[in-house]
């Protein structure tokens, strides 16, 4: 079973996913305000990478975070898949349209 545990400090959270006790992936956010930014992540499969952004997006959701953005290069496709769009050079979102899964996207 996998397991997403989080680390939250300050206007960061991080969450790393742990499988049977190994590492599989590690996620860092930040967020100020009602606006957040996902910095880096780091999965094994696509799967991983997708859990590890709804987590850290839901988190920072929690903290009264709206809008995201979406910075890295690794798994663009898994942040397009979740409904982030391309504006100008950068993929961004609204979290409650993001955490919506892709059955509810038209």
């Amino acid at each position: 079973m996998i397991e997403f545990k989080p680390k939250i400090q300050g206007e960061t959270v991080e969450y790393t996913s742990v499988e049977n006790g190994k590492v599989t992936g590690h996620i860092t956010l930040t967020y100020h305000q009602t606006a957040c930014a996902v910095k880096q992540i780091e999965a094994d499969n696509d799967e991983t990478a997708e859990g590890l952004i709804r987590s850290a997006l839901n988190a920072a959701a929690n903290r009264s975070a709206y809008t995201a953005v979406y910075e890295p290069a690794a798994f663009c496709h898994v942040a397009a898949a979740l409904g982030f769009q391309k504006e100008g050079d950068k993929l961004t979102g609204e979290i409650p349209f993001l955490l919506t899964g892709t059955c509810c996207k038209q």
